[in-house]
This record gives C-alpha cells, sequence and structure tokens, in this order.
C-alpha cells in the first residue's frame, strides 16, 4: 500500500486502516502540521490510526483503547496548551505502556523536557524527517528488541511462563521480532545517508549505558577547587576546534558527557542554575543527543533536575552529591598528575 495521509485515511472511513498491517500510530499535530508526520509514518511502516488536535489531547487520548506509537508534533503549539496537553500524553503513555516520539523546537526545550524528560518518548528537536521516521520504527519494535534497553533486574530461572489459550506463540514471538528489526534495517539503509550530520556520528544513538550507576573515590579532605580552575578547563576544551575544526569540522571533539559534567560543576561552585536548555548548549552537539545524554546521566545518578518553582516551563539541572565530589576528587588529582 503506498503512502497516506491521515486526512485520507479518515476519508476511508477507517476500516481501511486495519488492512496495513504495520503497527498503529496515532499523531498529535494540529492541521496545518502533518506533512512532516505522514511522511515519516509511511516510511516507518506505520498504521495511521488517526489524529488528535492539541487543544483536544485530554480527550482524544481518553478516547483510545489501543496501545499505539504516538507521534507528537509540538513545534509553534502555544506554550499554554502544551502545558495542559504533555501531562496527559505522559498518563496516557504510562498506562497503555506504549511509547512515542515528541518532536519540537529548540526555544520549547525546556518546557517539553520538565514534562516529558522521564516519560517513554523519544524526544526530538529540529527534527528531519529521517529522524523520525527512525525513532518511530524504534518505538514499534516488540518491547525485548528496543534500542538501548538494559537487561531487567530480576532472577531468571527456566520455568516457562503461564501461556493463555490463543496467546502468540513462541514462533510467532519469533517471527514478529526478526520482522521488527528488518524493519528497521530497511528504514536506516534508506534514510541514513538523508540524517543531519550532528546525529550522524558514531555513539550518536547508542550513549553505552551499560552501567546504571558509578562509583568514584574520594577527593583529598580540605583540598579547594575553584571555578576558575573549571572554566579554565571548559575554555582550552573548546579552543580545539578554533584550531582543528578545518579538518573534520568541531565533530572531531565531541564529548558531549564529560562537557556538561564540567558546565553543570562550574555553575555549582558559582552558585548559579542551568536550566536544561543551557545545559544543551553547554553539551557542544545537536539538542536531540544532548537530551538523549541528560535523560541517561539522570538514571545513572549524575545528574539531578529540579522543577522550577517560578517558571513552570522550566526545570534545572544540577550534579547528584556523589557526581559533584567525583569531580572534585578528579580535578584534585589532575592537579598532582
Amino acid at each position: 500500500m503506498g503512502k497516506a495521509t491521515f486526512t485520507e485515511w479518515a476519508g476511508q472511513g477507517g476500516a481501511a486502516c486495519y488492512k496495513h498491517r504495520g503497527r498503529a500510530m496515532l499523531l498529535i499535530a494540529d492541521s496545518d502540521m502533518g506533512d512532516a508526520a505522514d511522511a515519516a509514518i509511511a516510511a516507518a511502516g506505520g498504521r495511521p490510526l488517526r489524529r488528535i488536535a492539541w487543544a483536544e489531547v485530554e480527550a482524544g487520548l481518553a478516547a483510545v483503547v489501543a496501545a499505539p506509537v504516538v507521534l507528537a508534533e509540538a513545534g509553534g503549539v502555544a506554550p499554554e496548551r502544551l502545558e495542559q496537553a504533555l501531562p496527559a500524553l505522559c498518563r496516557f503513555l504510562d498506562a497503555m505502556e506504549t511509547r512515542g516520539v515528541v518532536t519540537f523546537a529548540t526555544d520549547q526545550i525546556d518546557l517539553v523536557a520538565r514534562h516529558l524528560m522521564d516519560a517513554p518518548v523519544e524526544l526530538l528537536c529540529d527534527a528531519t524527517i529521517p529522524q523520525r521516521a527512525l525513532a518511530l520504527a524504534q518505538a514499534a519494535l516488540p518491547r525485548a528488541l528496543m534500542l538501548n534497553d538494559s537487561m531487567p533486574d530480576r532472577v531468571e530461572d527456566d520455568r516457562h511462563a503461564y501461556s493463555p489459550q490463543g496467546a502468540e506463540s513462541d514462533d510467532q514471538h519469533i517471527r514478529r521480532m526478526a520482522e521488527g528489526i528488518a524493519q528497521i534495517s530497511r528504514i536506516t539503509a534508506g534514510l541514513l545517508s538523508h540524517t543531519a550530520p550532528a546525529e550522524a556520528g558514531p555513539g550518536a544513538s547508542d550513549l553505552a549505558d551499560r552501567r546504571r550507576s558509578f562509583a568514584s573515590e574520594p577527593a583529598p579532605g580540605g583540598q579547594v577547587v575553584t571555578p576558575q580552575e573549571v572554566r579554565r578547563v571548559i575554555q582550552l576544551r573548546q579552543s580545539r576546534s578554533r584550531f582543528f575544526g578545518q579538518f573534520i569540522g568541531e565533530g572531531l571533539f565531541e564529548d558531549p558527557a564529560w562537557d556538561m559534567l564540567l558546565d553543570l560543576f562550574a555553575a555549582e561552585l558559582e552558585g548559579n542554575r542551568v536550566s536544561v536548555s543551557s545545559l544543551c548548549i553547554a553539551a557542544g552537539v545537536a539538542p536531540t543527543t544532548a537530551l538523549r545524554w541528560i535523560a541517561r546521566m539522570t538514571d545513572m545518578g549524575l545528574f539531578v533536575r529540579h522543577p522550577d518553582p517560578v517558571d513552570r516551563r522550566r526545570a534545572f539541572m544540577t550534579l547528584s552529591p556523589r557526581a559533584s565530589e567525583a569531580m572534585r576528587a578528579y580535578l584534585v588529582a589532575a592537579r598532582k598528575a
């Protein structure tokens, strides 16, 4: 079946949607924002379910009884409307145990991150159609195949779980997983050449998340690290691109995790607060990549997010106490190296 928009699906009375074998995908977008979404859903092999306008999110989601993948196009939507709709979206994803993809503009980073950083969504800032399609294809995979998922924290044994009559057989489950992998491979092969350079570098989608915690050596007691020292390290790191950027571009020295650790530690020593959007700038990579790192490092216990009590659209990031101590210990040890 060729590409079809949500409007065309609806014109067929909705029944034609179920002849398409792809994963059901629900679109949250206003009427003037759907072209890129239609193209991305078609490229991902999705089955359009319905479109919900941002003004109708709460009531619209309440009427959905399935568990579709959700694509939410938030770019250009008024902050007040997102303030009402994003919590409803988060509740829906949790209740349905499904996943979503949310696209937004750079000036919406703080608002979106405040509501959705912990939600089961892929956050895409200023996304292209290929980036949308790849995120949707990943979200549509069976849970066992989700990229970057860690192993569950439970003991496995050789007993078989109860399977009610009519449930998916092992062969069917394996076949469905294989189809999911094949779908990802086809989409990647077809769209990789169009991916934005900032997102295509090694490790952009895999944050090496095999560790969920960290351990550090205690810093020698009484030794002080000044913010000037940390800012000097940051300045030296940034100066490398000015001298070597002519060879391969600024991406040669990308290290968002370390850049964000340094920036938050310097801000802590200076008594300053750092918003999510400011931390994305400090990361020195595309905002979508920076947001992935922020989410992962928060999960690891390195970062802590604090809602702004004055502005509900914003949140501030700090180092956790253990991460702060680890930074101080490292910089003290670096003096002696």
